[in-house]
């Protein structure tokens, strides 16, 4: 068992901050998310640093920005349902970092995608377009989630969508800048420092934090959407150094070669989102947000046919009318 998941099984029925620690939700590259009940009754969703990343003050500081992150973004109104509600952050005696957020019922994508198979194109627009909501007023805000994939997204059983871990991404920023010391043993866990490579840019396999910007989150939507409109990740089954190195250097397959039955214009659309240069994508959230809903109601993507046609030259924004 990896020790991280050793660890975040051994904390069920201990105390974090003033929250009991019920059971165990999941462990990822940077945190352990458990189900934790407060003193006075109240349940939440702990997510804690892991220990050895913890310890690194400046790393522990941009974890526990998500709390203020998430509290500011959703003073504006798309992002009220966008991001999870975060309840309390804190550090224990140990020094353990938490934050205490609000516990969703639902599934993730991810887990969507692992009972359903691949999803309707339609409901893939839906979600698309929620996100975008989410990425429109976080990019006017300097904030880049820089980690967007389909564990990172949370559909509840109302039909709202969650982006997840605001904060894991910012933390990571720390790790990119050499700020905090990354550990030996985290090192040799794929993601830890980048992103997950089935869904990062080039810029980020390439290890440019100063080229990350709003334009490789719409890399790791539609690299997302790839995924689940055909079941497959953009670099096929690479795994490990391969993978990075496929994402650093290789240009994603177009979608329409590998699930030829979807719509053309959906395929630009995605397409458009993985250019290999950053330069090329969509130029913002919103001009990839007009696009899916264009193709939502039935019209032409209007960037993607402003492309093609010559009107405007990829990756810059269309003229203001």
């Amino acid at each position: 068992m990896d020790p991280d998941d050793e660890l975040a099984t051994e904390r069920i029925g201990t105390q974090i901050g003033p929250w009991t620690v019920e059971r165990l939700i999941g462990v990822g590259s940077m945190a352990s998310v458990f189900v934790g009940r407060h003193g006075d009754g109240w349940t939440a969703a702990l997510k804690v640093l892991h220990p050895h990343l913890s310890k690194h003050d400046e790393l522990r500081k941009r974890f526990l920005r998500e709390g203020p992150i998430g509290s500011a973004l959703a003073a504006f109104g798309p992002l009220c349902e966008g991001l999870p509600y975060v309840l309390e952050s804190g550090i224990t005696g140990d020094g353990t970092a938490y934050l205490a957020l609000e516990l969703l019922e639902g599934e993730t994508l991810f887990d969507r995608m692992a009972r359903m198979g691949v999803l309707p194109v339609e409901e893939v627009l839906a979600l698309a377009d929620k996100v975008l909501d989410v990425l429109v007023v976080a990019h006017a805000h300097g904030v880049v989630h820089r980690d967007l994939k389909p564990e990172n997204l949370h559909l509840g059983h109302d039909g709202r969508l969650k982006v997840l871990d605001f904060g894991i991404a910012r933390a990571m920023d720390a790790l990119l800048e050499g700020v905090a010391e990354l550990p030996e043993k985290t090192v040799t866990r794929t993601g830890v420092a980048l992103g997950s490579c089935e869904y990062m840019a080039p810029e980020q396999a390439l290890g440019d934090v100063n080229e990350v910007d709003g334009r490789t989150d719409l890399f790791g939507l539609g690299a997302t959407m790839y995924r689940l409109l055909s079941g497959l990740w953009i670099h096929g089954d690479a795994e490990g150094a391969m993978l990075l190195i496929a994402a650093a250097t290789q240009q994603a397959p177009p979608l329409a070669s590998v699930a030829p039955a979807l719509p053309p214009s959906v395929c630009a659309v995605v397409d458009r989102a993985l250019a290999f240069a950053k330069g090329e994508r969509y130029p913002d959230a919103a001009t990839m947000r007009a696009d899916i809903r264009a193709l939502r109601a039935g019209r032409a993507p209007v960037y993607v046919l402003a492309v093609a046609q010559g009107q405007v030259r990829a990756g810059d924004r269309l003229p203001v009318r």
